[in-house]
């Protein structure tokens, strides 16, 4: 065979060429495809990543938002009202309601200074024997006052009113101040305004508001269950209706319970009661004799 034998022509080897570059073909269409694909994987990867961290961000907020407390809870925390937390308190509240049921003047005036830190109406209080006929189950919640060694007291107790079987559920405001020489607590019949706008604010608190609520529900039930517990302030609402069509005058029902000033209440701890009088409870007792 001769070299010119051997040689290709012009046309084979544009056909061989052809050839080569047709089997070339499929491994650049393969590696086109993995690169689109890992393209596509990796935005896949980005937009994941990026959600995440935008559900993350939103979940964050809320559990801040949601942890954040309110200036009303934050005073709470900071001022929350405790339970029988001053056993020497809840002793001198118990005495000093005590006192308003001893009959003679002067012993009465005398053991009710005991308790208080201020004389100057003391004298005037009247015994509470004729219509009141003990108390009970007496407890104090506390919430700290706007000074050191100060408190304003939630005291709770039960009144029997005589002739009465059922028990009355009652709560007072007091304030109390501890002598820092002595350690005595005392009550303080006449705080003055800053200390009386201080409670009113206090006792707008939550954990307050839940205390009276409960009392004024515990209240309710006890009329609900006593016919003559219901007419005996059904009668003082009547009366004390009937003095404000005579004098012109107009009671405005607390929406908290009266801050005591020199007597524990004799009326029930509701929205719907009114200071009553002695005269009336008289009154009140004689007919439920009937």
């Amino acid at each position: 065979m001769t070299n010119d034998d051997n040689k290709l022509s012009k046309e084979e080897l544009d056909a061989l060429l052809k050839e080569v570059e047709h089997d070339r073909q499929p491994s650049k269409k393969i590696q086109n495809q993995k690169k689109k694909s890992k393209v596509r994987i990796d935005m896949i990867i980005a937009a994941v990543i990026a959600a995440a961290l935008v559900i993350g961000a939103v979940f964050l907020i809320m559990h801040f938002v949601k942890n954040t407390p309110t200036k009303e809870e934050k005073a709470v925390a900071e001022n929350p009202l405790e339970e029988e937390k001053y056993p020497e308190i809840s002793d001198v509240v118990k005495n000093y309601l005590n006192a308003f049921l001893i009959e003679d003047d002067t012993k009465r005036a005398e053991t009710i200074a005991q308790y208080v830190g201020n004389l100057y109406d003391i004298s005037s209080v009247k015994s509470k024997t004729g219509y009141i006929s003990g108390y009970s189950e007496v407890e104090c919640y506390t919430k700290n006052g706007p000074y050191e060694n100060t408190y304003v007291v939630y005291a709770y107790y039960h009144m029997g009113l005589k002739n009465i079987e059922t028990t009355v559920p009652s709560i007072d405001i007091l304030y109390v101040v501890r002598d820092t020489n002595t350690g005595n607590v005392y009550i303080q019949n006449d705080s003055g305004d800053d200390i009386q706008k201080y409670i009113q604010q206090v006792t707008k608190d939550s954990d307050v508001q839940q205390l009276l609520k409960s009392v004024e529900d515990e209240f309710e039930k006890a009329k609900a269950s006593d016919a003559k517990l219901k007419k005996y302030f059904d009668d003082i609402n009547a009366n004390a209706e009937k003095t404000d069509e005579t004098t012109g005058a107009v009671t405005q029902a607390p929406t908290t319970q009266n801050v005591t000033t020199g007597a524990p209440s004799t009326t029930a701890p509701a929205a719907t009661t009114v200071q009553q009088t002695s005269s009336q409870a008289k009154k009140n007792e004689k007919a439920n004799k009937k």
